[in-house]
Order: C-alpha cells, then structure tokens, then sequence
C-alpha cells in the first residue's frame, strides 16, 4: 500500500471502523456483561477518536470500554479487526487468536503477573457470541496508561525483572501456545498461530527448542517461496532464512523446558502510573511458550530501534539496564542478556520492502551468528551449499524471467 496522508489515513479507519462497530449488537453486549458482573447495569462507551492517543484501536483490534452504572472497575470488549484494510486477519486465524488469548490470561490468573481478568470469548461461526455479532474478547480494563519510554526507566526494569522471575517459576513440556476451545475448557498447550509481524499457519507444539526455532524459519521460507514475503528480492530473503533454519542449533538447549513470552513487548504493552510503577500487561493475544533463551533474552522493549532497523549489532542503555535489573533478581535470569543474537535471529529482516534497508539486517545476522564473511561472499557460499534447494531453484528462475521481461 502506497503511503497514505493523514487525511486519507483518518478516512480509511473512519470506513472501517464503523463497518465493524455496525455489526456489534449493543443490547446483546450490554446484556452479556451485565450477566456476568451480578446483574450489574452498563453502557457501551465508543472512543471518541478513531486513531491518536485514547482511541483504544491497535494494530489488530479494536476496544469499546464497558461502563458500569454502579461505578465499579470498567471493562474492555476487544474485537479483531477482521476487516482491517491494512491489517485484516484472516477470520479463522482471528478466532484461533482469541481463544489463545483467552487461555493466556486465564493461566495468568494463578499467577502474580499484572494481567487483566478477562471473563468470557464468543465467536459467531461457533455460535458462542451471545447475539452480539462479532468475535470478541470481554476483560477488565487495567489503571495506568502504556509507558512511552519515557522518564526514570530504572523502576519499570526493576517491575520488568520482578514479572520475569514470576514467569520463571512456571514451566511447561512443549513450545507453542496456550489454547482452550471453549470457556469452560482449561488451557492446553497447542499451535502458534502467529508473530507479531506475520500471519503463520498454526505450528506446532514442539518438544525441543531446535524443533521449535527451525519451524519458525520454515515457516517464512514457505511464505517467501510462495511469494507473499519479501517478493522485490526473494532469492537473498529465502538465502537469510535458510541460515537462519540451518543455524537454530546454536539457539538450542538440551533442557526440554518452556515459558511463557508477550512476543508484542515493544514496551507500550506495559501499564505504568504516574511513578512509573508496572500496574498491568496488556496485549497478550500473540503470546506464545518458548524455550528459556528466548523467554528471558534482550527483545524489544530495550532495543535501540534506530540501531536494531540500522543493521548495528549492539547492545543499548535500556539493554544494560534491564540486564543489571535482572541480575540483581537473579543471575540465572540474566544469563541471556549479554548479546542480541535472539532478537536478531526473530527480527530477521523486518518488514523492509526495498533491499537496501533489509541488506543491513541481513549482514546484522550474519554478525551475531559469528559469520566472518562479507555478505557478497558469504551470499556466494550460500548459493553452492543450497544449490540443491528447488524452491530456491524456483525462485532463481523467477527472478531471471521478470529481469528478462523488463528488458523486453
């Protein structure tokens, strides 16, 4: 999609939203959550802006806050934006994601994580929805607004840290996600259905890590081969992440022991009050169980973003910082903290559209995994060692026939 004025932008989420908001029966969702808070009266409260600060519409959902007459705590109902007209999931994968989501946050129920209360799932096509239309998710609103990064950062590493060492004392046998099919279900370990970049087919579980890192990259050169990742230069795409596949040895461990992650952790995902004190995490929908090095490695609530896009491999001041948080909790915990090469290794080449930003990512990679090569040179070694690939072939030949076509 070409870049859009503000203007053009506005209209867009203007369009959609008030197709999405048309097909939630209002007296349907006041009566539901009524039911569910004792009877409790309530009204359906629309932001009043549709983008900007206070509208309550992320990249994949969209929020109605639910008042209570009686003046007690507010709810959200949170609903995937299926019609998205950048963004648009898949319906199926929409509802896959709210009953993860659902079971995630139930587990984090007996747990000590800041998370919301979250009190029922419904999806039309299963007839769960109670009337009200569109799938949905109905939670707790939490106090505190997202951290912008901003301020005295030491007192949100400190919470961070506290959060991961809650984390850490609850294990699971299998990467993947949490799941139930229906609220009354308790959760399970079943597929990933997602990151936080791109719509994956469900994958998994898995019982070691090398399983589960060496499917994430198969699942991108699937997507590359088949065009729907990286098509202005699939053949150098495709070459990163088979070196990526072929390199998840060197993330792995024996240990068959897995915890559960916030993959979306940019850091708007933590609540903060005005002292900068952790008062909830939100978002949870693309959440996932992974093995210990990823779980408790640097991501990207710490990362320079500038240097991360930039291809420069180092570790910034919010690294460190977290880094020392941890290891003042705990020096297991922070045993993860001393290179990048997960963040790169998941970051892999972004979202870039044009080779030149994604060339610096791609060297970036070869970098932390120890590659001395220059990237001309290594991408020449990659082609003799994966020569024998036919979706590499496929794609090679792809690229010979439009180049030849253009010279026509």
């Amino acid at each position: 999609m070409k870049d859009l004025d503000d203007a053009a932008y506005n209209g867009l989420m203007l369009s959609e939203i008030s197709r999405l908001r048309a097909q939630i029966n209002e007296s349907a969702a006041r009566q539901l959550a009524s039911s569910l808070n004792g009877g409790k009266p309530c009204v359906l409260e629309y932001p009043s802006k549709i983008v900007g600060q206070g509208a309550l519409t992320g990249c994949a959902n969209y929020h109605v806050r639910i008042r209570f007459e009686d003046g007690s705590p507010s709810w959200l109902m949170r609903v995937p934006r299926v019609t998205g007209f950048a963004v648009g999931l898949p319906a199926s994968l929409a509802e896959y994601l709210i009953r993860s989501e659902y079971a995630t946050l139930k587990f984090l129920e007996t747990t000590a994580v800041p998370a919301p209360r979250v009190f029922l799932f419904g999806i039309p096509s299963q007839g769960t929805d109670h009337g009200v239309g569109v799938c949905f998710l109905l939670m707790e609103e939490l106090p505190g607004t997202p951290w912008n990064g901003q301020g005295n950062a030491s007192k949100v590493w400190k919470g961070l840290a506290a959060i991961f060492a809650e984390l850490e004392k609850h294990e699971f046998q299998q990467a993947g996600s949490l799941l139930v099919l229906s609220p009354e279900d308790r959760p399970s370990i079943s597929a990933t259905a997602s990151d936080r970049f791109v719509c994956l087919n469900p994958w998994g579980p898995f019982d070691t890590s090398e399983e589960y890192y060496s499917a994430w990259a198969e699942q991108y050169l699937t997507l590359i081969a088949d065009g729907q990742l990286y098509p202005q230069f699939p053949v150098e795409a495709y070459l990163v992440y088979q070196f990526l596949k072929e390199n998840a040895a060197q993330l792995s461990e024996p240990e068959r022991v897995f915890f559960l992650k916030h993959v979306d952790d940019k850091g708007d995902h933590l609540l903060v009050d005005d002292d900068l004190n952790i008062t909830g995490i939100i978002d949870w929908q693309m959440a996932r169980i992974v093995p210990r090095r990823e779980a408790f490695a640097l991501s990207l609530v710490s990362a320079d973003m500038g240097a991360l896009c930039n291809g420069q491999v180092s570790l910034s001041a919010k690294d460190a910082a977290l880094s020392l948080a941890l290891r003042d909790k705990s020096a297991h915990l922070a045993r993860y903290t001393g290179d990048e090469i997960v963040r790169r290794f998941f970051w892999g080449l972004g979202l870039e559209a044009e080779w030149t930003y994604a060339l610096p990512l791609a060297k970036a990679i070869l970098v932390v995994f120890g590659v001395e090569e220059d990237w001309e040179e290594w991408r020449q070694g990659a082609f003799k060692r994966y020569e024998g690939d036919e979706r590499l072939r496929a794609l090679v030949r792809q690229v010979r026939h439009a180049h030849n076509s253009s010279q026509e």
